[in-house]
């Protein structure tokens, strides 16, 4: 469930924070996830770019529950710098089950190798031209001719990631308004049968997610510890998936820059998205 409203968690402004790695953050943040109004769990993600290579790397980790409900999924994906998918590595643990994704693409074809509870199995499929890995949507969505704009209706194509599979999707943008003292935009994404609200400010940032009819949502804050707030974690584990425990200062939460006061009209994060004219829709797909 939490996996569903992590879509459009991306990020598309070059922030010069070199790793050793050669390759620049673009985006660092720690969310929190909530279940109604109780903290269930955390989202630590990161978005890159290697120059040298040329690629746009995605990773995230996702923890949630307590004991035996506890749950861990994690990524780290791949794309050209035209955001064609390039590889992904997924795993997921929840309580005994297990599930690992090793996916590589090459010449439009992408070969998957599958372990689901130590059964593996093998995926090869044709990936339709425009199609990329939905951890990079926003990314797409900005590099469209219209960009991210007001009133803008986006119809896509994307892999999801925990299970490979290829999925149509729609993403309604709709006017500015206020989330949390932030200007953003308000989002509805359709995407695997499910509907989330993504709040998206005009850098890409993603400040707060929310799947429709789940009472589950995350929200980016300034620090770890309002995101784990007191669950463990493992340093050993984030080391390993990203390089080091990462600080989670790379966005404008971090940076506390709010909106000034009188900069927006009065609005509701309830306020509805509507359908765009087709005078606004974007004439190419997303990333064309």
């Amino acid at each position: 469930m939490v996996r569903k409203i992590l879509t459009a968690l991306t990020v598309c402004s070059l922030i010069t924070a070199p790793l050793t790695s050669g390759a620049a953050i673009l985006f660092e943040g720690y969310s929190k996830i909530k279940s109604g109004d109780d903290h269930i769990g955390y989202v630590i993600s990161r978005y890159e770019f290697d120059d040298k290579k040329k690629h746009f790397i995605s990773t995230y980790f996702i923890k949630t529950g307590k004991g035996p409900i506890e749950t861990t999924e994690s990524l780290k994906a791949v794309a050209d710098s035209e955001l064609a998918p390039i590889s992904y590595e997924y795993t997921s643990l929840a309580g005994k089950e297990t599930k690992t994704i090793d996916a590589k693409f090459k010449a439009g074809v992408m070969t998957a190798l599958v372990s689901t509870n130590g059964k593996g199995s093998k995926i090869e499929k044709k990936i339709p031209k425009g199609t990329f890995l939905s951890t990079f949507l926003v990314y797409l969505m900005l590099k469209s001719k219209e960009g991210l704009r007001s009133e803008t209706k986006y119809e896509y194509q994307a892999i999801a990631e925990e299970d490979a599979g290829i999925t149509k999707g729609q993403a309604l943008v709709g006017k500015e308004q206020l989330f949390n003292d932030f200007k953003v935009f308000k989002v509805l994404n359709t995407f695997k049968d499910s509907k989330f609200l993504s709040y998206i400010n005009d850098r890409g940032e993603v400040i707060g997610t929310s799947a429709m009819g789940t009472g589950i949502s995350t929200e980016l804050v300034a620090t770890p510890v309002e995101a784990t707030n007191g669950q463990s974690y493992s340093a050993v584990i984030l080391k390993t998936l990203f390089g080091a425990v990462p600080a989670g200062t790379q966005n404008v939460v971090a940076r506390g820059k709010k909106a000034k006061p009188n900069t927006l009209p009065a609005t509701t994060i309830n306020a509805p998205v509507t359908a765009p004219s087709p005078a606004t829709q974007p004439e190419t797909e997303p990333g064309q």
